[in-house]
C-alpha cells in the first residue's frame, strides 16, 4: 500500500459520499442514496469497498485477530513502517508499531464492562458495535492510527496492511528527527497541543492534525510517556488508566495527556526511542539546515491531494429554481429546506418578529419528505410534529441561507390536531436542517 492515485480516488469518492450523508451505514439501512451518487457507490463496490459492509466482532475475536496479524511483524519492520508512514507511505503504516506493542503487552482477558453499558471494555478499550469498513479504511489512510489503542481497529488495520513492509526514505528519517528537534526547542512547560502546533509550523509534517496524531503514537508506544504513565513498550496500561487526564479540557488520552518537558530529554525518553528506532539511523536535525526533498510531493500523497480529487469527483449539484415571490419571509410563506441531497422538507411561516434588530420567522415543519425541491401543490397541508408534540422554531436568514427556497406565499394555516404552543427556540436558518431530525427521524 503506497500513495497510489487510484486508492486516493477511492478515498475521495468515499469522502464525497460521507460529506453528502449519502452512504453512511445507518442511512443505507433505511434505503438507497440519491441517484446522482450511485456511480460513486458502484465504483467503490467494484473496488471492494462497498459502503454497506460492516464488521461487528466479538471482544475475544478482536483480541485474537490483533494478535494474529501483529505476529507477522518484527520490531524492526514495525518501526521502519512507522517512520515511512510519516510521509512516503500512507499514514496507516504508522499503525504497525503501536499495534504490535499493544498486541504483545495486552493480557488475555474477558470483556470487563466500563459501566452498566457492556459495549466498552475498561481493560483494552474494545467497543462493541458495527463498524463501516470503508469509512475506517479511508480514515486509516488519511488520519493514521486507530484512536486510543482500540484492539479491533488495530487488528483490521494490520490485516489491510498485509505483507508489505515499507522502509523509510531519507526524508522520513529526517522528519522523525525534526519532530524530536522541535520538542527539544519548545519552552519548558509546553503542553502537547502547543508542541503539535510548533511541529506543524516548522513544516515537518503535512498538517497540525498529523502532528497531534504522531505525538499520540509516540506517547502510546512509550517515547513521550512519563514513567508513571508508561507506554506499551514498558507495560500494558488499561483503557481506564489511559482515560485519566490532568483536566477535563485535555482531549487526548494518556500517555500524551500527561506529557512533561521535565521528563527525559525535554520530554523524550531517549532510551526507549533508541530501543525502538535505533537501527534506522534517524539523524540529529537542525531546522535551519537543508532538508531532504520529500517523495512523493505533498500534492501527490493520498491526504495531500485528496481535497482536489474529492471536488473533481463530486457530482454537480443540479440547479434549483429561485424562490417564489420577492421580499423577506412573511406570514403565510412555505419554504423548502434541503436536508441532504435527495431529501427536502418544508416549513410554514406563522409570523415574523424582530429580536435584537434582526427579523425572525416563526416556522413549523410540514408533513412529507421530498426527493427534489417540491412544488407547492406537492406539499402537505398538515404539520409534522416531534414525538412530543408541535414544536415551532424562530429562524433568521431564511432568504439568504443555501439550499432554502420559498415555494409559496399567502398559504392557509396548516391543519393540526393540537394548538400551536407558545415559545420556540431561536436559531439561524442553517440549523433547520439539523432540527428536522427531531421531526423526520428517517429523513
Amino acid at each position: 500500500m503506497h500513495h497510489d492515485p487510484g486508492v486516493r480516488d477511492q478515498v475521495a469518492r468515499w469522502q464525497v459520499l460521507r460529506k453528502a450523508g449519502a452512504a453512511t451505514w445507518d442511512h443505507l439501512r433505511g434505503g438507497s442514496g440519491p441517484p446522482e451518487y450511485a456511480p460513486l457507490v458502484r465504483t467503490l463496490v467494484e473496488a471492494g469497498h462497498s459502503p454497506d459492509v460492516v464488521d461487528d466482532p466479538e471482544h475475544d475475536v478482536a483480541q485474537q485477530s490483533l494478535r494474529q496479524h501483529a505476529g507477522a511483524w518484527s520490531d524492526d519492520e514495525a518501526a521502519a513502517a512507522f517512520v515511512a508512514g510519516l510521509w512516503s507511505a500512507p499514514a496507516a503504516w504508522r499503525s504497525a508499531l503501536p499495534g504490535l506493542l499493544v498486541a504483545r503487552a495486552m493480557p488475555v482477558h474477558p470483556l470487563v464492562p466500563w459501566n452498566e453499558d457492556a459495549s466498552l471494555c475498561e481493560v483494552c478499550g474494545f467497543r462493541a458495535g458495527p463498524v463501516q469498513l470503508v469509512d475506517e479504511w479511508a480514515s486509516r489512510l488519511t488520519e493514521g492510527t486507530p484512536l486510543d489503542g482500540e484492539p479491533s481497529a488495530y487488528g483490521r488495520t494490520l490485516a489491510w496492511l498485509g505483507r508489505g513492509r515499507p522502509g523509510p526514505t531519507e526524508h522520513d528519517r529526517w522528519a522523525l528527527g525534526a519532530v524530536l528537534e522541535v520538542l527539544a526547542t519548545v519552552p519548558d512547560g509546553t503542553r502537547y497541543a502547543a508542541a503539535a502546533k510548533a511541529i506543524a509550523a516548522a513544516g515537518v509534517l503535512r498538517s497540525r492534525r498529523a502532528a497531534v496524531a504522531v505525538l499520540e503514537d509516540l506517547a502510546l508506544v512509550g517515547v513521550l510517556a512519563r514513567p508513571d504513565r508508561p507506554g506499551m513498550v514498558e507495560r500494558f496500561t488499561t483503557y481506564r488508566e489511559r482515560d485519566q487526564r490532568p483536566t477535563v479540557r485535555v482531549e487526548v488520552q494518556a500517555p500524551l495527556a500527561w506529557w512533561d518537558t521535565t521528563v527525559g530529554d525535554h520530554g523524550v525518553r531517549r532510551d526507549l526511542f533508541d530501543g525502538l528506532f535505533g537501527g534506522l539511523d534517524v539523524p540529529a536535525v537542525s531546522l535551519d539546515g537543508p532538508r531532504p526533498t520529500p517523495s512523493p510531493a505533498a500534492k501527490d500523497t493520498i491526504d495531500g491531494g485528496l481535497a482536489g480529487r474529492a471536488q473533481a469527483l463530486a457530482p454537480r449539484a443540479p440547479r434549483i429554481s429561485a424562490s417564489v415571490g420577492a421580499g423577506p419571509p412573511a406570514p403565510g410563506d412555505v419554504w423548502a429546506v434541503r436536508v441532504l441531497p435527495g431529501r427536502w422538507v418544508t416549513l410554514y411561516v406563522h409570523e415574523v418578529a424582530d429580536r435584537g434588530g434582526r427579523p425572525y420567522a416563526r416556522t413549523e415543519f410540514l408533513a412529507g419528505v421530498h426527493p427534489a425541491l417540491p412544488e407547492l401543490e406537492d406539499v402537505s397541508g398538515t404539520v409534522q410534529p416531534r414525538a412530543d408534540g408541535r414544536a415551532p422554531t424562530w429562524a433568521h436568514s431564511l432568504g439568504t441561507t443555501s439550499w432554502t427556497r420559498r415555494i409559496g406565499q399567502v398559504v392557509p394555516v396548516p391543519a393540526a390536531d393540537r394548538s400551536l404552543p407558545d415559545g420556540g427556540s431561536w436559531v439561524a436558518a442553517k440549523e433547520l436542517r439539523h432540527l428536522s431530525g427531531w421531526h423526520f427521524p428517517d429523513a
